[in-house]
């Protein structure tokens, strides 16, 4: 008989201590996130010294090429941050083009970069028109429209002609510089004269 017993204590203790873990491990379960949802902090995960990045036609020819002297990749809007950017438009159906800035941020896998601090940019002249300097604290380029603008204080040059303004758009494409509002402008007489130059700086009415 006793040892009935003690065969029914035992397995009532054994009972016990399985019910007992059981519930422990059901609620650390349901009070601990075993696998919490990642943070996306703005915070680099990875990084190139001395980089270039090309973009090609589909006639495998270069048509934009960026280079730089640091870049950091941020994961949370998979940006790219370049420190001494150089950005080039190599479209051979319209003029080359260069821009620089201290640093620069692209966007949309390389369709939109955002030049800050200094940033200028620079079309080449050639026989119908001469070289065009558009300069800002920012500007912002759309690589696939070729179109370059900022929305703040800005100057560009032309030849000997020049204007300030706020706020301006370059479509590399028609080579017409628009003026959201300009404060003071400067042609030349020899521009003034030549019939192509004036749609080179333009404000908008």
């Amino acid at each position: 008989m006793k040892e009935r017993f003690a065969l029914v204590v035992s397995s009532f203790i054994l009972f016990i201590l399985v019910a007992g873990t059981w519930w422990a491990a059901e609620y650390a379960q349901r009070a601990v996130d075993i696998d919490p949802p990642s943070r996306l902090t703005h915070e680099a995960d990875n990084w190139a010294k001395k980089l270039v990045l090309v973009r090609t036609n589909d006639q495998g020819r270069v048509i934009n090429r960026i280079e730089g002297d640091v870049m950091e990749h941020f994961p949370d809007d998979n940006s790219y941050e370049v420190l001494g950017p150089r950005a080039f438009a190599l479209r051979p159906e319209y003029p080359l083009t260069l821009a620089t800035s201290r640093s620069a941020t692209i966007y949309d896998d390389g369709d939109r970069i955002v030049m800050k601090g200094d940033a200028v940019l620079l079309r080449l002249g050639d026989a119908e028109h001469q070289p065009l300097n558009f300069r800002s604290e920012q500007i912002t380029m759309l690589v696939k429209e070729d179109v370059t603008y900022t929305d703040l204080p800005a100057i560009a040059v032309s030849g000997r002609s020049r204007m300030n303004g706020v706020g301006m758009r370059y479509n590399n494409a028609t080579q017409i510089l628009n003026v959201l509002k300009s404060t003071d402008m400067d042609i030349a007489a020899k521009d003034r004269s030549d019939q192509s130059e004036p749609a080179a700086i333009k404000p908008k009415p």
